[in-house]
């Protein structure tokens, strides 16, 4: 059934919140047409399908990050433009429910000024990671299973070396012409029944910056690295030092996008754990 429309501006915009089980993904970020044609499946390509599927015209959607493949999001915010005819939120709503697959939900549809950017006026991002302590039967595509006993004590000391304004280049893959630097508001090592969460807030993250950063905590609560050597890939970083971290990067399975801020908004210390495990 086709949505209702009405005759009004050249475009519409809607501040979309959603959330979405990333594991059949390869992240957020649309891809090209040939790798679409070739099967890579996509959070927003699937967005876009089924706008364009019930006879809207996608002029613009953009999210506030571009998930990696594989990580999830309890809550994403994207920015959507629609051409004429407008659409009504209530028509959107229903297009969403009625077309998008079990692992994608809508939670929230609102009007917004053509000038909102999901990305460019987000102030902050909380991700969080989640690490179990035991095998679960149920949660093995939301966590990571770390089979050998770690140090909570280890772990908080080396997830805590993240705060502040640092050097990244050891822990993240960088674009052509991206700056290295960023700003690490808070990192939080909690347990949450037979879950350790690993919380950090930043004002942007670089590509697989957070899963790198757990990998090399994680190393550290094992005893396989010291706190000295994320230090000093933190201060002196060099290709050596990107190459090892990338290949002990935590699984995308742990990972979700849990918040993105605006002006107003004040980060969170603490959150509720994803998936439960008691």
């Amino acid at each position: 059934m086709k949505p209702k429309t009405s005759k009004g501006p050249e475009r519409t915009a809607y501040r979309l919140l959603l959330e979405y089980d990333g594991s059949r993904y390869q992240g957020w970020q649309k891809q090209s047409e040939k790798q679409s044609s070739q099967g890579v499946r996509t959070v927003a390509g699937t967005l876009e399908r089924v706008l364009q599927s019930a006879g809207l015209r996608v002029l613009n959607l953009t999210g506030s990050g571009r998930t990696d493949g594989g990580v999830h999001a309890a809550a994403q915010v994207a920015h959507l433009h629609l051409g004429p005819p407008a659409a009504r939120a209530a028509d959107l709503r229903r297009i969403f429910d009625e077309g998008l697959p079990a692992d994608i939900a809508i939670r929230e549809i609102t009007p917004c000024p053509t000038s909102f950017h999901a990305r460019h006026d987000a102030t902050f991002r909380t991700y969080v990671y989640q690490i179990a302590l035991r095998r679960s039967a149920f949660a093995k595509p939301y966590l990571w299973w770390i089979k050998t006993p770690l140090s909570l004590e280890k772990l908080q000391k080396a997830w805590s070396i993240f705060e502040g304004v640092h050097d990244f280049s050891a822990y993240a893959d960088l674009e052509p012409g991206e700056s290295p630097k960023g700003h690490v508001r808070a990192c939080h090592c909690t347990c949450d029944g037979g879950l350790i969460l690993l919380r950090i807030t930043a004002g942007h993250f670089l590509r697989r910056q957070v899963r790198r950063m757990v990998g090399a905590a994680v190393q550290c609560a094992l005893g396989r690295e010291s706190l000295e050597q994320l230090q000093r890939d933190l201060d002196h970083p060099n290709p050596e030092a990107n190459l090892y971290w990338a290949e002990k990067a935590a699984p995308a399975s742990g990972l979700f996008l849990e918040r993105v801020g605006y002006a107003g908004d004040v980060p969170e210390t603490e959150g509720r754990a994803m998936v439960l495990v008691p």
